[in-house]
């Protein structure tokens, strides 16, 4: 049962790295590639009490292998450093020596009559006939390379975590990763106390849940990495939308009156969807300067009614546009706009702009009201 769920869970962990990850293609591959690894080397070790032989020990050992490598390449990836590059060529080499020389050992390593493997505990025994050092060596190789990736991934958590102006839930999944990696080092440290003959933490038998716990930590870490991720871009697209409610009607009532402003239809296709929002917020902002400085002496009544924005914009638009060339504002992009997710507040420039332009459909509704009301 146990290796079902375990097997289970990288399966959780491959679906979620191949279909919802979105990120750098050579992060997305290398988590690829750890997921998929980590897979075989489970799959493997369920295989154990069916066929416990060398050959199914050190391609799960590879596999083990290949996810550590994986693991390190992405956690190095997110440096900035000039050295990440160089380092990330010493983490290939050191792993292609490492898997040749548990290669190496694999031949002469001591198995029992029936072709099984001898395990840590068993030491000793090995050390009777002469093989135990087949043994330490093939165990140390494994055990050195799971400490070093377990190293890289715990710091690299650490610096993450000591990051400050994180809300809680960018550090949750780092939270949960970090977990995962000091569970990763009590497994190294009970696989080398067995191998040194002092059993810890139940022995082997326990190991398995162990094993079970790291590979849950790493899944809950990468999944809630994925929904926040998944979560800020919803949120993302929903403030682009709300935005574009708000500036496009002045957008085009203004541009109608100075369509000079506007860019060719062809080379704003090009943009996305934030740079389209970005270009109406320009264009809207010089078609209403353009009207403001407009020296008519017809608008001089709109000007002494209202001498300053956001009214003045405002009441000129409804002279010029007429009254309802620009409908009001409902009472749910009201409601979304003062909710504080929903602003693009990583752009200052661009949120100062909507913020204006938002004051001016607020003005511009304020008089549709007092006509009303006479």
């Amino acid at each position: 049962m146990i290796p079902v769920i375990i097997v289970g869970i990288t399966m959780g962990l491959i679906i979620i790295a191949s279909l919802l990850y979105r990120g750098k293609q050579n992060r997305v591959w290398l988590l690829r590639i750890a997921c998929i690894g980590l897979f075989i080397a489970t799959f493997c070790r369920g295989l154990e009490p069916v066929y416990d032989g060398v050959w199914l020990d050190l391609f799960k050992r590879w596999a083990i292998l290949v996810a550590q490598a994986g693991v390190v390449l992405l956690v190095l990836s997110f440096s900035s450093s000039r050295h990440a590059k160089l380092a990330a060529r010493i983490v290939c080499g050191i792993t292609v020596i490492v898997a040749v020389g548990e290669a190496a050992i694999a031949g002469s390593l001591p198995v029992h009559e029936d072709g099984t493997v001898f395990h840590q505990a068993e030491v000793h025994e090995t050390a009777l006939r002469g093989q135990a050092w087949a043994l330490v060596s093939y165990h140390a190789l494994y055990l050195s390379a799971f400490a070093a990736a377990t190293t890289v991934v715990a710091v690299g958590c650490w610096i993450t975590l000591r990051q400050k102006g994180q809300p809680f839930a960018a550090r949750l999944p780092v939270l949960f990763i970090l977990a995962g990696a000091i569970g990763s080092g009590l497994f190294i440290g009970s696989s080398l106390m067995g191998l040194l003959g002092h059993p810890v933490f139940g022995g082997s038998d326990n190991r398995k849940y162990l094993l079970i716990a790291v590979v849950t930590f790493f899944f809950f870490g990468l999944m809630l990495g994925i929904v926040r991720r998944f979560s800020l871009n919803m949120r993302r697209t929903a403030a682009i939308r709300l935005a574009h409610e708000i500036v496009f009607p002045l957008w085009r009532t203004s541009t109608a009156l100075q369509p000079d402003v506007r860019l060719p239809p062809e080379v704003r296709a090009a943009f996305d969807d934030e740079m389209q929002l970005s270009r109406l917020t320009i264009e809207t902002h010089d078609a209403l300067r353009l009207i403001r400085e407009d020296d008519d002496p017809a608008l001089e009544p709109v000007r002494r009614r209202h001498p300053s924005d956001p009214e003045l914009s405002a009441g000129l638009l409804r002279h010029l546009g007429g009254e309802n060339s620009v409908p009001p504002l409902s009472w749910l992009t009201v409601a979304l706009t003062r909710i504080k997710s929903l602003r693009l507040e990583d752009d200052p420039a661009l949120g100062s702009s909507l913020t204006s332009l938002y004051q001016i459909r607020v003005a511009m509704g304020s008089m549709r009201r007092e006509e009303s009301w006479r």
